[in-house]
Formats: structure tokens, C-alpha cells, sequence
């Protein structure tokens, strides 16, 4: 009997082995599904990796008081006094320290209250994935602006420890940060993304951060000077409370 018991367990154990093997394929199998269905390629980027950014590190950004913002993500009021640029990458754990912890408390002291509006400029520093995040970022900027920024912050939550390192910006996680963010197509949007429908206006951020030398995320300008210390709170309040002057 305890022989009859023992081969019972042994069956079960293994079955729910089995099991748990198959779980761990598919879901493997569905992510790498979900990330071979956008072809990044369609975007000519140029990565921290390249050559051009190779030979510009060290370099300061340049003319930074002329950024053209048309179609650029905004919070805040057109008529704000001060303009707060950042240039920033989905895969950059810098840039999610600023966008869910600093954000905020920018938000709630100048640009709630009318002094300050906020752009967002898709930097992809990382390849693939950097793309597929700036064309989600445009794409539900395209198609619900209302929800943006709700989608911006969902995906940066999703970042995981080794943002940069780890492959984690694929279609299941944009779909993860539509669903949080209140999307209410999101079947159009991911064919949308599929089919790069934006890849002009990644293209376009893409030229932007080259043509202002822009080697480091996040850079934060605001009225076209950069902050050397973008991380630091006290840094950007007092800039943006000396523009404000």
C-alpha cells in the first residue's frame, strides 16, 4: 500500500513538472512571439554604441535653445512661462527615477499650476527594444493623446532592476502598460505598432537627439540650457525657479 502510494505521488510530482516545464516554453515562446512581430529595423537608429556617439561623448549638446517640440508629447499649459525638455529612453533606469519619483513633484509645483510645460522626446539609446518603446510612446500618442502620459508612466513602471540590461520592453509589456494606462483600442494601436505606422516620428526623435548632440539620458534642458545634474531635484527646481524670474 505504501509502495501504491508512493508511485501515486511520484506520477503527480512529475506530472506537475511537466507542467510547470511547458508553462515556462510557451510563455517564453509567446514573448519571443510578441517581440519578433515589430520590425524595429524599418527605424534607422543610431545607439550609444554607434560611432556617431562614440566620437560626441565628452561633447556638450549643442544648440539646445532651438529644439523643435511640433508633435512632441506636452504636459502641462501651452501659455507656461517655462519650457522643461527631457530627452529620455524607456530602457534607462536614470530616466525612470525622473519619471516616476521626480516627476511628480515637478508636476505638482509648476506644471499643474500653469508655470511650467513638460516634452517628452524619445531618445532609443538601447536598439531594439528603445524603439519599440518610442513606437508605442508615438503610436498612443497618435491615436489617444488623452492617455499618453498614463501610458508613459505604466511602461517606465515596468522597467524592471536592470532596466538596460534586461530584455524586458517587448509587446507583452506594452500591452501590460496599455491596459493600466485605460487604452480603449488597443487592438488598433498594436497593429498600428506592428506595422510602424510612426516610425516618421521616431525617425524624427531619432535626428533630434543627434543633431543636438544629445549622448546621455536623461538630458534635461529647460529654456534651452541643459542641467549638469539632472538627477538631482534641488538642481532643476532652482533652474526652473531662476527661469521663472
Amino acid at each position: 500500500m505504501k509502495n501504491k502510494s508512493s508511485l501515486i505521488f511520484t506520477m503527480v510530482l512529475t506530472l506537475l513538472v511537466v507542467g510547470a516545464l511547458a508553462a515556462m516554453v510557451f510563455m517564453k515562446q509567446k514573448d519571443k512571439a510578441d517581440n519578433e512581430s515589430v520590425d524595429t529595423s524599418a527605424v534607422e537608429n543610431t545607439n550609444t554604441e554607434s560611432a556617431v556617439n562614440k566620437n560626441n561623448q565628452g561633447k556638450d549638446p549643442v544648440n539646445t535653445d532651438k529644439v523643435d517640440l511640433k508633435g512632441q508629447p506636452m504636459l502641462g499649459k501651452e501659455s507656461a512661462k517655462v519650457t522643461v525638455i527631457e530627452f529620455g529612453d524607456f530602457k534607462c533606469p536614470a530616466c525612470k527615477y525622473f519619471d516616476i519619483t521626480m516627476k511628480p513633484e515637478l508636476k505638482k509645483k509648476y506644471v499643474d499650476t500653469g508655470k511650467v510645460k513638460l516634452y517628452f522626446i524619445h531618445t532609443p539609446f538601447h536598439a531594439e527594444e528603445s524603439i519599440l518603446g518610442g513606437l508605442a510612446g508615438e503610436t498612443v500618442l497618435k491615436n489617444e493623446p488623452d492617455k499618453y502620459w498614463d501610458f508613459h508612466d505604466e511602461l517606465f513602471k515596468l522597467q524592471t532592476h536592470n532596466g538596460s540590461q534586461d530584455k524586458w520592453l517587448t509587446m507583452s509589456a506594452v500591452k501590460k502598460a496599455m491596459k493600466s494606462a485605460g487604452i480603449s483600442d488597443e487592438n488598433k494601436i498594436i497593429d498600428a505598432i506592428k506595422a510602424n505606422e510612426q516610425k516618421a516620428e521616431v525617425q524624427q526623435d531619432i535626428e533630434l537627439y543627434q543633431k543636438h548632440n544629445i549622448t546621455s539620458t536623461p538630458t534635461i534642458i529647460v529654456d534651452g540650457k541643459v542641467l549638469a545634474d539632472p538627477m538631482n531635484i534641488k538642481e532643476v527646481t532652482s533652474a526652473i525657479d531662476k527661469a521663472l524670474k
